[in-house]
């Protein structure tokens, strides 16, 4: 038998890898450690900041039970930090338009007051 690099065995040792046809092994849900599904947070950022940014973060929270319910915690986990980085995204966004329009309506205000002053 060849042993040399390509003898078509895993170059990496067979560490619970699945070969080519089999379906991965999922986990037995309550195994892993909690994932956050951030929809608490999403559905607030959604009502309080408004705008599109925060529908992915509830998109992507929504599915965080649902896998880990199947037993994908790997995409459980990723739909989690899918979830947060929209919710961050929307959150700075609101935050930034909301620091920007007081800074206009400061400056509007104190125009108008120097205005008068004259």
């Amino acid at each position: 038998m060849n042993s040399g690099p390509y003898s078509g065995g895993n170059p990496f040792g067979d560490k619970n890898v699945p070969s080519w046809g089999e379906k991965p092994q999922y986990a037995a849900p309550g195994s892993y450690p909690p994932v956050p599904n951030y929809l608490v947070l999403s559905i607030l950022s959604l009502l309080f900041c408004g705008g599109v940014f925060a529908i992915p973060a509830i998109v992507f929270a929504a599915q965080v039970d649902s896998k880990l319910k199947a037993g994908d915690y790997n995409g459980a986990v990723e739909s989690s930090r899918k979830a947060k980085q929209w919710l961050i995204i929307a959150v700075s966004v609101a935050s930034s338009v909301l620091l920007l329009s007081m800074c206009c309506v400061i400056g509007i205000m104190m125009m108008g007051a120097m205005a008068g002053a004259q």
